[in-house]
């Protein structure tokens, strides 16, 4: 069976995205041709894929930014209805700069007596393309919300069951979960501590902490989840807060925000009770 895997780096992603906006301005081009064939007001097939690769050309340019902004949405607002005004404000903002970029780059080619200025042209595109732009921008949100929440496939699942696969310059290293010792977050990226060494993942902390076992792990703070048994000693420090020590001397801080995922050893009466025999 064929294996697809997602492109590993932001040059394999970025050739994805051309292509995919290639796709959809030829599907576009091509429908306008034949529409306008059939109505009897036939098209110039050039000029017409010219005008569709220019609009798309534009779409390319802002997928970066409009996912970038969505993964951000994803990862850092949790209450729903903040995330959903969060999307309705960037919607907005993207239409808008799509008809600005357009203007800006395509004026020169485009202009006409009714757009014989940029501004007058991005006011034109604007309102020519508001519900196709308005679509648009909404299917690139879909996309990525479903990419980030998407349940991982059966494989990827089992091979994270025991261990933690980094891949870096075209090398595999895989970190059995028995060998780690916390978990550092480094902005988009977290820092796996295990056995001595430090390495960088390209995946965020709180997606980490969404995949690994609750058994074993458990976020302290925002910026660092532990393993469960390599604890040594729990300080308090007032307010909810405490340091946590781990075997290896480390000490981190657990924030009151983070408390319950440590009741088993905070308060070892809150353990559920093994079933009687």
């Amino acid at each position: 069976m064929i294996r697809r895997r997602a492109p590993a780096t932001r040059i394999g992603w970025s050739a994805v995205i051309l292509v995919a906006w290639s796709l959809v301005a030829l599907a576009q081009a091509g429908q306008g041709y034949f529409v306008a064939a059939y109505r009897g007001h036939a098209q110039d097939w050039w000029p017409t894929l010219g005008y569709a690769a220019a609009i798309y050309s534009i779409w390319a340019l802002l997928s970066w930014p409009i996912v970038g902004a969505a993964l951000a949405i994803e990862r850092r607002i949790k209450p729903w209805w903040a995330r959903i005004a969060a999307y309705l404000l960037l919607w907005p903002a993207t239409v808008y700069a799509h008809v600005l970029l357009f203007g800006l780059v395509y004026w020169p080619v485009y202009r006409s007596a009714r757009a014989a200025t940029r501004g007058e042209m991005a006011d034109i595109m604007f309102v020519r393309n508001f519900d196709t732009n308005t679509m648009l921008y909404l299917a690139l949100v879909a996309v990525t919300i479903l990419w980030v929440r998407w349940p991982r496939r059966r494989g990827e699942a089992s091979a994270r069951a025991d261990a933690i696969e980094i891949r870096s310059r075209g090398r595999l290293t895989r970190i059995p979960l028995d060998n780690i010792d916390w978990i550092g977050a480094a902005g988009d990226y977290a820092e796996i501590h295990a056995a001595g060494r430090t390495m960088l993942i390209e995946e965020s902390l709180a997606s980490l902490a969404e995949h690994l076992p609750a058994a074993d792990f458990a976020r302290i703070h925002r910026g660092a989840l532990i393993r469960i048994d390599r604890v040594r000693e729990i300080a308090p420090i007032g307010r909810g807060d405490a340091h946590v020590r781990l075997i290896g001397g480390e000490q981190l801080r657990l924030s009151r925000r983070f408390r319950d995922n440590l009741a088993v050893l905070l308060d070892p009466r809150s353990a559920p009770a093994e079933p009687a025999e």
